[in-house]
């Protein structure tokens, strides 16, 4: 929210959001008198797929400096159980699994 601050600093939207929640929240008051910014880091992420169930895949958010573009990657460990599920659906696109169903 800093960084959106400095950005667009003319933005009577984002300056009424900071006003109220400077005025319910001394939380927030302390934290927005730091000068500092946060920056997030590279995470894993855990999704549930509905054919190959659970996928840890490491999330990582590219920025630009200038704008609000940002491009997201997942990917797995190579070797992982979950690198072997994102080939098996690289492999079968889309196609459904079905227990038992005939070639």
């Amino acid at each position: 929210m800093r960084r959106s601050a400095g950005r667009y600093p003319d933005d009577p939207r984002l300056h009424r959001l900071v006003e109220r929640l400077s005025e319910r929240s001394e939380q927030f008051r302390e934290l927005w008198r730091r000068p500092e910014v946060a920056e997030h880091g590279p995470t894993v992420k855990r999704i549930t797929h509905s054919e190959v169930w659970l996928l840890e895949l490491d999330c990582d958010i590219l920025r630009t400096h200038r704008g609000d573009l940002r491009i997201v990657t997942y990917s797995a460990e190579p070797g992982s159980p979950s690198d072997r599920k994102l080939a098996l659906l690289a492999a079968i696109g889309t196609q459904r699994l079905r227990a038992g169903a005939a070639d």
